[in-house]
């Protein structure tokens, strides 16, 4: 005779904390590994993504090569990124250069105004932001603006905003290293806190040694 708990074990009614809250259909990494440990199979298809790094430009574009070719005819919108992006490596990666929009030297209103509006047109499929900090009002409104559009905002922030709680899809920490790269997915939707992954990764082609120009807009093609 089974026992009381044993029963309610085999009930499919029931969510255990070994499986995950969701099975929902998400964005492949190009790490058959990370795919594995994300709830979605992949980068979440709408919301917003966390990446938190100790210096900013460390080949974000290879973490996220996957999520930078939003579809035809959609936009993605790059806020105050550190580094100009190398052209001839993002089109190595298949990036369409003709639907990127690059913006510069805006402040801090200005970077979250324009990131919330990229998402909220529906026509940025991909919005990414570089940030020192971000408030739990200010990522709840990224948030909802991305899931309403149907879109994916990137907001990188520094190593330090992991004390902070944020209402997000996803957060993982990523780090640049000689022969590769480390990642650890800190908080999922859906799952749980995974442990540090080494992912096999080419460093190329993210940063130039100066920064973009005051006041510029760049639009490919260039």
């Amino acid at each position: 005779m089974l026992k009381p708990v044993d029963s309610l074990l085999q009930r499919d009614d029931l969510w255990l904390a070994s499986q995950w809250q969701q099975q929902q259909g998400g964005i492949a990494t190009g790490f058959e590994a990370l795919d594995r440990c994300l709830c979605h199979g992949g980068w979440p298809d709408k919301g917003v993504l966390e990446v938190l790094m100790a210096t900013p430009g460390a080949g974000e574009s290879l973490l996220l090569q996957r999520l930078l070719c939003p579809g035809e005819g959609q936009w993605l919108l790059l806020v105050c990124p550190p580094y100009l992006p190398y052209a001839p490596a993002w089109m190595q990666q298949g990036i369409d250069l003709a639907n990127v929009v690059c913006l510069t030297d805006l402040d801090r209103k200005e970077q979250l105004w324009a990131a919330e509006q990229g998402l909220a047109s529906g026509s940025c499929r991909r919005v990414l932001l570089w940030l020192d900090a971000l408030s739990v009002s200010e990522s709840r409104r990224l948030q909802l603006a991305a899931e309403r559009s149907g879109s994916v905002a990137v907001v990188f922030l520094p190593q330090e905003a992991e004390r902070d709680s944020h209402p997000v899809s996803l957060r993982v920490r990523w780090a640049l290293e000689t022969g590769g790269a480390t990642l650890q997915i800190l908080k999922q939707r859906g799952g749980w806190r995974q442990p540090q992954q080494r992912l096999s990764v080419q460093p190329q082609g993210w940063h130039l040694p100066k920064r973009p120009p005051a006041a510029t807009l760049f639009q490919g093609p260039w």
